[in-house]
């Protein structure tokens, strides 16, 4: 094959195509959506959930497993409905949260040149960093925050899929920012692609806005507190590199620029923000040692 055809962009239909190829990575996503409209429906109960993630005998051993690990006091759980009542329902959407992580990083993400490791760290750090906001600044509700935190770059995985297609060979090397590079090489960001992922997988609409507005979200028809802390968020961690926040690496406050303004409307200071980033830094440890990743 030339090395013309290593180059090629993809178009739109090759990246709807690259769309509906993630949508069959796993049912894990959907029931995560659907595990999220019973947890508003006052009818639901923790066996509504346990039916639900029993549907796909995977994602119920995965539950299981987590369920009977030292996070959760150990255990000899057998059944997914002995793990949901032993975990509770609002634990097992963030085991279900964890799973759908674990899903986007089962595999490299070649032409971001992200290991898949890297990319649940950074996924996961960010859906506890915005978890921790939500929580101090009462603003949102700290599961959702986690979701969409954690849900953030899913789009990559259409874009890197959309290119795996056309057999690769289109890179991100650095030189540019994430956006600019997927913008012109690809035609969309992997904000708008993980909205439509998210979308596709009937997502609340309050997450889909998120995901869609986070780089920008004074774009956004309305107020969205998710897509600005996502956007905060961005102010202080590092993008694409897999690498979260650490405290011994930080001797200074780079959030006080763009990030200031967020800051000022939610009550926060820059000592109050890097407590935060501490506390995420250390429950994020204890997570990646129980559950791997």
């Amino acid at each position: 094959m030339s090395l013309a055809a290593y180059s090629m962009h993809p178009t739109k239909a090759q990246f709807l195509t690259a769309l509906d190829e993630i949508q069959k990575f796993s049912p894990a996503p959907v029931i995560l959506a659907n595990a999220l409209k019973l947890l508003r429906d006052p009818q639901s109960d923790v066996e509504s959930i346990a039916t639900l993630v029993g549907s796909d005998a995977a994602l119920a051993a995965d539950i299981i497993r987590c369920a009977n690990s030292v996070f959760y006091a150990g255990g000899r759980c057998h059944g997914i409905s002995e793990a949901v009542q032993k975990i509770g329902t609002f634990e097992t959407i963030r085991l279900l949260n964890l799973a759908v992580a674990r899903i986007a990083s089962g595999r490299d993400l070649g032409s971001y040149g992200i290991r898949g490791a890297d990319f649940w760290a950074e996924s996961l750090f960010n859906g506890l960093f915005l978890q921790a906001l939500a929580k101090v600044t009462g603003e949102a509700d700290p599961d959702e925050a986690y979701t969409v935190g954690l849900l953030r770059f899913i789009g990559r995985l259409a874009i890197n899929q959309a290119i795996e297609n056309l057999h690769g060979g289109l890179f991100w090397v650095g030189s540019e920012s994430i956006s600019d590079w997927e913008r012109d090489n690809v035609g969309v960001m992997q904000a708008q692609a993980g909205a439509i992922l998210l979308g596709k997988w009937r997502f609340p609409e309050v997450m889909v806005q998120a995901i869609s507005g986070q780089d920008a979200p004074a774009i956004l028809p309305e107020k969205s507190w998710l897509a600005e802390a996502l956007f905060f968020a961005s102010t202080i961690l590092p993008q694409g590199v897999g690498t979260p926040f650490s405290p011994a690496l930080e001797s200074s406050y780079p959030f006080m620029g763009l990030g200031s303004d967020f800051m000022h409307q939610y009550g926060l200071d820059a000592a109050r923000v890097e407590a935060l980033l501490i506390s995420t830094s250390e429950e994020f440890g204890k997570i990646r040692e129980s559950f791997g990743g």
